[in-house]
């Protein structure tokens, strides 16, 4: 019986140490207005404000969990919805002003609670260090045109 109960504190303490908890320590360059968007297995810091005079439109900045920025630029907020007959996602300008929370950034989207997608519109930038990076132009979510490195 002691076994048993030794086994189920293990297993108990293990669900525990792998289940969501807190956000990870801020790094310091990261602001105090940007949120975790994660889960144990990795995430990104994520930062958008509106842009003024617009309704859909956040400018946007995302940190790795290190506090290295990872991009930079402007996005418009779409809600997504599955088109059967197509077989595809489609994206429609969303409705209500509040910012659903953030669930993921694949490195070109951030993606929001309630089929909400943030979609880089515009030029975006990604440093890769100090000195030097990339700015991507993009419309509606799409690339368009050559990258341009700086």
């Amino acid at each position: 019986m002691n076994r048993e109960w030794m086994l189920v504190a293990v297993v108990t303490g293990l669900v525990a140490a792998c289940s969501p908890g807190a956000d990870p320590e801020r790094p310091a360059n990261v602001p105090a207005s940007a949120s975790w968007a994660g889960n144990v297995e990795g995430g990104t810091w994520i930062e958008c404000e509106p842009v003024p005079s617009t309704t859909d439109r956040y400018a946007c900045r995302a940190w790795f969990r290190t506090g290295a920025m990872i991009s930079e630029g402007q996005y418009l907020l779409r809600q997504r919805s599955w088109n059967q007959q197509a077989l595809r996602s489609e994206y429609r300008q969303a409705t209500g002003d509040v910012l659903p929370d953030y669930k993921t950034f694949d490195g070109r989207w951030i993606m929001l609670k309630n089929d909400h997608v943030l979609l880089p519109d515009g030029v975006i930038t990604y440093p890769d260090s100090a000195g030097h990076g990339k700015r991507q132009s993009y419309s509606l979510g799409i690339e368009v045109g050559a990258a341009e490195e700086y």
